[in-house]
């Protein structure tokens, strides 16, 4: 997302904006099957993610269609478990967002994304008739569906299409700083949604999209794909089998100030359950997460109030990574919340099982031989 700059198109106190995003998750688009292809011996969009090599993506065309209803439009973007697209619902005439799954391997489904995902969309449709003001700021799936490839099972989730990421908007603004207004705006509807969703997000910019006004930005994405059709590339790069490839390019993009809160890969359930494993995004891990102690509702509130400073700020509040070998560091980020927040409490870090690794018997952190090798 680095250089990644945006021109605001309109004023901040209406909350709404159009901006051209350049960025992998706002991109080219629609067209029929073709069989004019091209060759490419770099990595492009999902295939520069790590472990790429390791899964199979479903070989999407534009042009396709799935489950004998849903026509591929254009590509919108992609992530670590699948690709996005923009389609034509061909029943309820209406645009469609669907998101389409790596393989599932059955040999690891319990632990899957993929499949928790699901599994957690059909229980939110469960409360979704509930009279509740968070459903508008909660994106829940309109259809599911499996399809087959040469590889094997994919999962297919329809969504009714939203903007870009709330990571994304902050890069209209100057040194990514939001003002302080729409982070309200923001922040406060975002809690609707939390308050309703009755489970524990992975909650970060990137899981936070902006809902569009009407439609015509859609249109404007399939009318470019009329005019310059985007070209299928075929790479064998880091694949495990030969594989079809759409670009990602520029895309006029308007959006509100209303936040969806989406992804549910990493969700998880919290009552009656006790949870004290690894969890949450690198950056905005709750400290109860850290120190391996039971968490719950709680760590949602700490990845938004991390989120907020972020936005206002423009920067991350902690940045716990050894960017030179791309590896989260635990002493690290120990650290680094010690000196923001002061010295936990020991009543709580007593029970923490990685008390006596970092800690004295009267609280007090200190940091082992290997991390001192980190910071010189």
């Amino acid at each position: 997302m680095a250089g990644l700059r945006m021109p605001l198109k309109a004023s901040t106190s209406s909350l709404s904006f159009i901006v051209r995003a350049r960025c992998f998750h706002l991109p080219p688009l629609v067209r029929r099957l073709t069989h004019t292809t091209a060759v490419h011996i770099q990595a492009i969009e999902e295939q520069t993610l790590p472990f790429y090599h390791r899964k199979y993506y479903y070989p999407v065309k534009i042009g396709q269609v799935f489950n004998d209803r849903y026509r591929i439009i254009a590509k919108l973007g992609y992530g670590a478990y699948s690709t996005v697209w923009l389609a034509w619902d061909e029943r309820a005439n209406e645009y469609a967002s669907l998101k389409v799954s790596v393989r599932v391997d059955n040999n690891n489904g319990e632990h899957s994304p993929v499949l928790n995902e699901i599994s957690m969309l059909q229980r939110l449709k469960q409360f979704a008739k509930e009279d509740h003001p968070g459903l508008d700021f909660t994106r829940l799936a309109r259809d599911m569906f499996e399809t087959e490839s040469l590889a094997g099972r994919h999962h297919c989730i329809v969504y009714k299409p939203h903007g870009t990421s709330v990571r994304t908007l902050q890069e209209v603004f100057p040194n990514a700083m939001i003002p302080k207004s729409l982070v309200k705006s923001l922040i406060h509807r975002l809690f609707m949604s939390v308050n309703w969703l009755h489970a524990t997000c992975d909650i970060s910019p990137r899981n936070v999209l902006m809902a569009i006004e009407d439609d015509t930005i859609l249109q404007d994405i399939e009318d470019q794909e009329s005019q310059d059709p985007s070209l299928p590339i075929t790479s064998t790069i880091h694949a495990a089998m030969p594989t079809v490839v759409y670009k990602s390019r520029p895309t006029m993009l308007a959006v509100s100030g209303h936040p969806i809160l989406t992804d549910y890969g990493q969700m998880r359930l919290v009552e009656g359950c006790v949870n004290q494993d690894w969890w949450m995004s690198d950056l905005y891990r709750a400290p109860e997460v850290l120190l391996r102690l039971p968490w719950g509702f709680p760590a949602d509130i700490w990845s938004i109030g991390i989120m907020t400073l972020e936005l206002l700020e423009g920067k991350n509040l902690f940045d716990p990574i050894d960017h030179v070998r791309g590896q989260y560091v635990l002493p690290l980020a120990l650290a680094q919340y010690i000196g923001y927040l002061g010295p936990p409490p020991l009543d709580l870090i007593k029970n923490s099982p990685i008390f006596s690794t970092y800690f004295d018997a009267q609280g007090k952190y200190h940091p082992f031989s290997g991390f001192m090798s980190i910071l010189t």
